[in-house]
């Protein structure tokens, strides 16, 4: 959509850094090489103590495109990534964490298959563990599509940062962001309550997972009971966060919080019906991501009876 004419906008890659220099190089390589030539990239380090600084000041002398800023004291992941942003020139903006591998050809194929009318876009990304590039695993085998309802970020969002481009239009309506609010997840909600999130269902991205990831600090714990209270927790954070904004429609916001409010009152033990009437009422918002398959109902109210307990997928 974006490349009518032979028209090739400038995009922006926001990267934010932090001890990053184990892997930034080889991230930096699949940036620096892209096909869509009209880039600049604009990295922000949050006071990295390894050798993550010097890593970037040498691609820099071979790349005039690396804009590269230093926080005078460390600001915290949101906060660096709302300051990158800020700094970026180009009218679209593409999300890069330090550490992952792009496909060359990302920014033009997310340019070109720009859904009309959207703010944000995401694509797919696949996984794979530390250095171990050659056995890694693409995207799950789920329904992909564009998104204009919050309920399908609330419960199982399809959108990661580093697989996604927005535009400076949707940066106004998202700022300041939280400091304890994952970045893309405000921004996804925002898109989704003022407009809808297109999709581009292809793997563009490859996620590098370590233990020093930073979006891992509740996944980490490993008893399920507190790691479920936890999760529980931020979900009724992030949900009455957001419902405070007065952008969502009046049935929307009276949704979430109804399921914010069971959620208080779940320990994870005892079965809540109002819960499993809550999911299996809204199961097309909250199982979107399910194909239709001989039997669907029968899924749904499996799903629907373990959320009774928890309130999670």
């Amino acid at each position: 959509m974006h490349l009518k004419d032979n028209i090739y906008p400038l995009v922006s890659v926001a990267m934010c850094t932090y001890n990053g220099a184990a892997y930034i190089k080889a991230q930096l390589e699949t940036i620096i090489t892209q096909t869509y030539l009209n880039l600049e990239i604009v990295i922000t380090d949050d006071g990295s103590t390894d050798n993550t600084v010097q890593v970037i000041k040498e691609m820099q002398t071979n790349d005039p495109r690396i804009k590269f800023f230093q926080n005078e004291k460390n600001l915290g992941y949101n906060k660096n990534f709302e300051k990158t942003f800020a700094s970026c020139q180009g009218d679209y903006i593409a999300i890069a964490d330090q550490d992952d591998i792009w496909e060359v050809n990302k920014i033009e194929c997310m340019m070109k298959e720009w859904p009309e009318g959207s703010l944000f876009v995401y694509s797919l990304s696949g996984n794979f563990s530390n250095n171990d590039f050659v056995n890694r695993k693409p995207a799950a085998d789920v329904v992909y599509t564009n998104i204009d309802d919050v309920h399908k970020l609330v419960f199982n969002s399809p959108v990661h940062g580093h697989a996604c481009m927005f535009t400076k239009e949707l940066l106004l309506l998202c700022v300041p962001f939280p400091a304890d609010i994952f970045y893309d997840w405000w921004m996804s909600m925002h898109a989704a309550a003022t407009g809808y999130i297109g999709c581009i269902p292809k793997t563009l991205t490859w996620h590098r997972v370590h233990d020093s990831n930073s979006s891992r600090q509740i996944m980490s714990v490993k008893n399920k009971i507190q790691r479920n209270e936890e999760l529980r927790m931020q979900s009724i954070y992030f949900i009455e966060s957001f419902c405070s904004r007065s952008l969502l429609k009046e049935q929307q916001k009276i949704s979430l919080m109804k399921y914010a409010s069971l959620l208080k009152k779940l320990d994870g033990k005892s079965f809540s019906g109002a819960m499993f009437c809550y999911v299996f009422n809204n199961r097309k918002l909250i199982f979107h991501y399910k194909k239709q398959k001989l039997f669907i109902t029968l899924s749904y109210l499996k799903h629907a009876y373990r959320m009774a307990y928890s309130g999670l997928l």
